[in-house]
């Protein structure tokens, strides 16, 4: 079984809640959608549009209180809700999580304890645990919010200008490839990273514990080499890290930046020598705005995702970590104990000759 479908066993209890905070998010993304439309409803229609100053500024000012309330009662709750909601359920899986953890660092023999420095267990029960709250909040809610929002928008866009709508998304396929070549590589620097980071935090960790022993021998000089010498190593993974996923980024916004460029050429060419309307343009440029950013949160999700995947592989490879122990298979459970001992059969005699 992979980790995500593991991990989902975690969330399997909390898919009500899940699904409410998808839809109160639906909400909440779609007020803003109207912007653009109302732009585009106030540039013709009332600004270009027939009529004495005094009808258009009426109407200027009708369609703004609707607006205003709009954003001042019903945006704040949902607002509210969708991120408590979110908040909510990412901090009860990583509960359970933790919960089993416990329940599993109970089990392991004495010999894993002699083998495994304290910090790398503390390191997946709390730092990678931590990570993996991302895959709760983006994986299985954000993510698809920013679907639906661009879905949404191409709708509307559609309803616009076909032929505009097309060429604002000429440049999806360039995401495509850019995911798929640079975040491959992404989750085993990620593990990387997480790996040098727990060896830091138990070499940490011991040498906290024998600091007196560490200062009554006077090899200060020698354990900070050593500590250098770790955390040099960690450094390095978290560079590494650091230099591929700025790649990432510098690929994605620069894809970001050239579509709304592309759009107003585009748009500025139909308005100058075609049918469309300066409030049609505008608004494919608020729309612009409001689909690429959902792509780029998309693309920048894969980076979280990756990490979060990464931090499972960690957390699930500390639970698989085999009891020394083991009940048979056919075992008898024993419901009723008395605490009792009874001996039967038994004889005890010295040694000739002792």
């Amino acid at each position: 079984m992979g980790v995500m479908k593991r991990y989902m066993q975690f969330v399997k209890p909390y898919k009500k809640q899940i699904f409410v905070t998808v839809l109160i998010g639906i909400v909440k993304f779609s007020i803003p959608l109207a912007l653009p439309l109302l732009l585009k409803y106030v540039v013709d229609d009332i600004i270009q549009g027939g009529g004495t100053a005094s009808d258009k500024t009426t109407s200027l000012f009708t369609i703004m209180a609707i607006m205003f309330a709009l954003f001042l009662i019903l945006r704040p709750p949902v607002e509210y809700y969708r991120q408590y909601f979110a908040q909510w359920t990412a901090s009860k899986v990583l509960y359970d999580i933790r919960a089993k953890l416990f329940d599993h660092i109970q089990k392991l023999s004495l010999r894993f304890y002699a083998n495994t420095r304290t910090g790398e267990v503390i390191s997946r029960v709390i730092n990678d645990v931590e990570q993996t709250k991302d895959f709760v909040i983006t994986g299985l809610m954000n993510i698809w919010l920013d679907m639906l929002t661009i879905l949404i928008v191409i709708s509307i866009m559609l309803t616009l200008d076909i032929k505009l709508t097309l060429i604002s998304i000429v440049l999806f396929p360039l995401y495509g490839i850019s995911v798929k070549y640079f975040y491959g590589r992404l989750r085993k620097l990620t593990r990387e990273r997480s790996q040098a980071l727990a060896q830091v935090q138990g070499h940490l960790h011991e040498r906290i514990q024998g600091m007196p022993v560490i200062r009554s021998f006077a090899i200060e000089d020698y354990e900070q080499a050593n500590f250098n010498e770790k955390n040099s190593h960690f450094l390095d993974k978290a560079i590494r890290h650091t230099n591929w996923n700025a790649k990432t980024f510098a690929v994605v916004n620069t894809i970001t930046d050239l579509a709304p460029l592309i759009v107003i050429a585009c748009a500025g060419y139909f308005v100058i020598n075609g049918p469309l309307t300066v409030g049609t343009m505008v608004a494919f440029v608020g729309y612009i705005d409001r689909m690429y950013n959902p792509v780029r949160r998309l693309i920048n999700s894969s980076t979280t995702l990756t990490q979060s995947i990464a931090s499972m592989d960690r957390v699930f490879e500390f639970i698989d970590e085999p009891y020394e122990l083991t009940d048979k298979p056919n075992a008898i459970k024993a419901d009723q104990i008395r605490g009792g001992v009874e001996f039967q059969n038994v004889s005890f005699q010295y040694e000739k000759g002792k």
